[in-house]
């Protein structure tokens, strides 16, 4: 079974839901605020890539892998403001 972006979108947006415990009576990303929106389409491009390439270079083919440990640093940072507290 092969997700439509849309589905991919909604998917990218209930786990920010989850990772900064909020936005739970939000359904639609249209609804989030600007920088949520912004962190599900950096999402959309990192899951689109290898996510264990670092770095690349065209000549001599050069590729440094990398390992991940959940979400890059910029989206990280754009969620941080809107991570509600967990009890």
């Amino acid at each position: 079974m092969k997700l439509t972006p849309e589905q991919r979108r909604h998917g990218y947006f209930e786990a920010v839901k989850q990772f900064t415990n909020n936005f739970h009576d939000i359904e639609f990303i249209e609804d989030a605020p600007l920088p949520i929106q912004i962190a599900v389409e950096k999402m959309e491009s990192f899951f689109m890539r290898d996510g264990a390439i670092q770095s690349e270079s065209i000549s001599d083919l050069k590729l440094t892998f990398k390992d991940i440990d959940g979400f890059p640093q910029d989206i990280k940072s754009l969620l941080a403001p809107y991570c509600a507290v967990r009890f």
